[in-house]
Parts: structure tokens; sequence; C-alpha cells
């Protein structure tokens, strides 16, 4: 039995070994670069501030009075206000409010006007030049691009050989990268997720793919730590191993570091949510008891109405919603700053203590409250070391059979993040252990730096030297094949001449 381990462990590490060593290399990397995608706040920078002066021709109502939507936003394509209201039932869609007609697709002069206004604005003196219409690429293989493709490919000529994405059904720039962001994201978050786009686009695959590699990855190691700890004790000749040389090495590297190595190769599988594990309940009813009722057309035509009355100052997106079973709209700058106003004024209404804490109460509303309070930081299930978070904002901590924690917005109350027994193991199992994020001060840098560096430095020695040594062996044992088979035909002619 022992004899087999030492066989399996032996020749996984030659494939799957080297797998995780570059999972560790890329990982280092992506302390510093993650897979680049544009972020709220940094949508909103891209906008152009509103100009609502000759809005607002209204579409046919009688084709969207009994529709359903989650949100409506109004914002400018170019030079022309546009309403963007995403249906519960047939998705995004976009409304010219100049003319009152439905956008469904953006045209290749439309998108070069687009890509041209963008460069002017962000960009004084570079020039965009479509380089293609295409489905997906490298850096828009996420489903989430699905509704917005195919996309327009512009390359622009700065100095940051930067290339944007325009979406040919809704004209909003969807992705935009720099040839660095590109380098060291295909070198970090591409590799160490195995995201190329031959295999990400077929997601059910590549998840079984990922899933698979680390299980046999967990099991490398398990093998590796049994026969490592097996091997360590005092010998005759005062040894406590019996390697030498590269061996030696790979040892001593798995016993200091082979259960942060399995920490951290089966912290990564939860990542997938293999099987649903750790998966949490989710906040849609949550949600729904926050709003109570969808938005109508009746909400976003009774705005839209009162619209150029108003004087949006420096706003880039009038965004309308529900809560509480009323209409609020919410007023973004290009700085991402928002502002809650009255739909029927568009005055300022922000929402009150007392606001924050009647929400509080239709979370789970059998559910007794523990504690309710605005936090301007970070705490341990809402911190924002690798995304950039909404604060303030309003935690609500249940004295219920879970212990949940919800995490409110104080501008839009709508719910943010949802905490339940599942996801708190799961924040401290992945994030915890894969990522370090276990307290404040170990998130701080460089402390956070130090950390992960001896950490993950520490898990590609076991994983380098491993594989080194699995290929060496394997070269030897091709090379011996090799000698035999060329001995053999020779031994055999001997014979017949004799």
């Amino acid at each position: 039995m022992i004899r087999l381990l030492f066989l399996l462990h032996r020749y996984l590490g030659i494939g799957v070994g080297l797998i995780m060593l570059i999972w560790t290399l890329s990982g280092i990397i992506m302390m510093y670069q993650e897979y680049p995608e544009l972020d709220a706040r940094e949508q909103l920078a891209l906008l152009s501030p509103l100009e609502v002066a000759n809005c607002c021709e209204l579409p046919d109502s009688r084709l969207l009075r009994d529709e359903n939507f989650s949100d409506a936003r109004i914002e400018m394509l170019g030079e022309v206000p546009v309403l963007r209201a995403s249906s519960l039932e047939r998705g995004l869609l976009t409304y010219d409010l100049r003319q009152g007609t439905r956008i469904d697709s953006i045209t290749e002069s439309k998108a070069q006007a687009l890509a041209n206004a963008f460069t002017s604005s962000h960009l004084p003196g570079a020039i965009a030049t479509l380089s293609a219409q295409i489905f997906n690429d490298q850096w828009t293989v996420y489903g989430a691009y699905n509704p917005l493709r195919p996309l327009y490919k512009f390359t622009v000529d700065d100095a940051a050989g930067t290339e944007l994405y325009i979406s040919s059904k809704t004209g909003e720039i969807v992705q935009l990268t720099t040839s660095s962001q590109r380098f060291w994201g295909f070198a970090g978050a591409v590799i160490h997720w195995l995201y190329p786009t031959i295999l990400r686009q077929h997601t059910a695959l590549w998840a079984q793919v990922v899933i698979w590699l680390t299980i046999l990855g967990i099991f490398l190691t398990l093998t590796g730590l049994y026969i490592g700890i097996r091997q360590f004790r005092a010998r005759a000749n005062g040894r406590l191993s019996p390697y030498r040389g590269m061996a030696l090495y790979h040892h001593y590297a798995g016993l200091i570091f082979g259960v942060l190595t399995l920490t951290w190769v089966a912290s990564g599988l939860l990542s997938m949510n293999p099987w649903g594990a750790l998966e949490g309940e989710g906040g849609r009813a949550e949600a729904q008891r926050l709003t109570e009722r969808p938005l109508t057309w009746r909400d976003i035509e009774s705005v839209l109405q009162r619209l150029p009355q108003t004087n949006p100052g420096l706003a880039v997106r009038a965004q309308l919603s529900v809560l509480r079973g009323d209409a609020q709209l919410i007023a973004y700058a290009g700085t991402g700053a928002g502002e809650r106003l009255n739909p029927m004024t568009f005055r300022p209404q922000p929402l009150t203590n007392q606001d924050l804490s009647q929400l509080a109460t239709r979370l789970r509303p059998e559910a007794e409250i523990r504690s309710e309070t605005l936090i301007s930081e970070s705490d341990a299930y809402y911190y924002d070391h690798h995304e950039a978070l909404e604060f303030p904002v309003y935690r609500v901590s249940l004295a219920d059979d879970q212990n949940r924690i919800y995490y409110l917005s104080p501008l839009s109350g709508m719910l943010l993040r949802k905490v339940d027994s599942e996801l708190r193991l799961y924040r401290w199992l992945f994030y915890g252990l894969h990522r370090g994020d276990f307290t404040a001060w170990l998130r701080s840098r460089p402390v956070w730096d130090s950390f992960m560096l001896l950490f993950l430095l520490g898990v590609a020695l076991v994983c380098g030297t491993g594989s080194y040594m699995a290929i060496r062996r394997l070269r030897r044992d091709m090379m011996l094949k090799r000698h035999r088979a060329q001995i053999a035909p020779s031994f055999g002619e001997g014979l017949e001449e004799f």
C-alpha cells in the first residue's frame, strides 16, 4: 500500500504539482493586479453629465404599462439622454428620450462616435480605432456580458495601450483595459483561474475542470504529508530524513509548509462552491420585503414627465427604484457620490436613522434584532480589502437561529450583503485561509504583503521541488525504457546468429 502511495504521489506531482506551482506564483501576481473589469464607480466615471433640457419624449406607454421592473436609470448615450429599464421579463430595455424610440442595436458608426467621445473627454489627442466586432475574448468572457453581446472592440493609440469594448445592444462601455492590465492579468488571474477563453467560455466544463484538478491537488498534498511524516524519524546514522539533495529540500519544505499548502488548495476549492457547498441562503426574500413591490411604468413615467424642469447639476445618472412600496430616486455624480431625492419634487430626501431602523424590522419580522448601528469602517464580514465597498453602511445583527447579519445602504436602503451561517463559514475558510483576510491588522499593509509572500513562497517551494523531482524521475524512467528497447533487439539478433 505504501508503495502505491509513493507512486501516486510521484507521478501526480508531474502534472498536478506543476499546476499547483503555477497557481501559487500567479497568486502572488494577483496580490497586486487582479482581473481587469469595470466596477460601479468606474462605470459612473465614464458617463457624461445629464442634459435634460430637451427631454423627454416618452415611449409608447401602451407597450410598457403592464411591465414590471427591478430598477431604471437615466443617463447619457453620447449627446442623447436615454432610459435603461431592467424589465423582470425582458431584461434591459433602452429608450432614446429625445425621440421616444427603443434602441435595439448600435451601429458601427454610432459605436465609433461613442468611442471618439470617450477619447475626447478622457484621453485627449488619442484616436480610437475599431479593431473588430467580437462575441467575446479573454477580457469579456464572463457570462455577465451575454446580454450585451456582440461587442465593438476599439484600440486606442495612447501610451497605456488602452482597449475599450462597447455593447452593440446598449452602447455602454462595458470593459476597458490597458496593456499593463492585460499582461499582468493574464500572468495572474487568467492562469490562476484557468481562464483561457477557449475553456472559460464553456462555464460548466471549466468549473468541473477546476474542481477536479483541485481535488487531485488536495489528494497529492495529503499523500505528501503522510509520506513526509512517516519518513521523518531518527535513524542509526543520526539523520531524520532518508533523502538527500533536492529530495531533502522537498521533504523538509513539506514538513514546514505542507499543512499551509493543504489549507490553501482546499480553501481554493471552496471558491467554486462545489456541489452547492457554502452558497448561503441568498437575500432575495429580504430584498423583496424592503421593496414590497416592483417598479412600474407609471413610476418611471412620472419621473420622466418632471425631469426637464429639474437641474441635474453634476449628476451623471438618475436611478429609480422602490423602497417600502414607494418610488425613490438616487442621483449619482461621476465621482460615485450619490444623493437620495424625492421623485415628485426632486428635492433631497435622505433616509433617517429612524427610516433605517424601520427597514431593519422588515428583514425578518419574526426575528429579534440584537443590534443595529451605522458603521464607517470595516468589520469582520464587510471590508474593502479586495473590492471597493460602500461606506458608511447600516449593520443589523439578528438573534435568530443563524445569527444573521445584514448590511443596508444608508443612501438607498437596499440590501448590500447578508451573512448567514454558511457564508460566515465560507468567509473564514476561503477569505481567511486562501487570502489571509483574518483580521484588520493582518489585512493592513505591509503586514499582509509580508505574511502572504512568506505563505505563498513556502507553498511554491513545496510544489516546485516536488515537480522538479517528479519530472526528473519521469525523464530517467523514459531514458531507461528507451535504453532497454535498444538493447532487446540487439540481444535477439545475436541469438539468431548463434
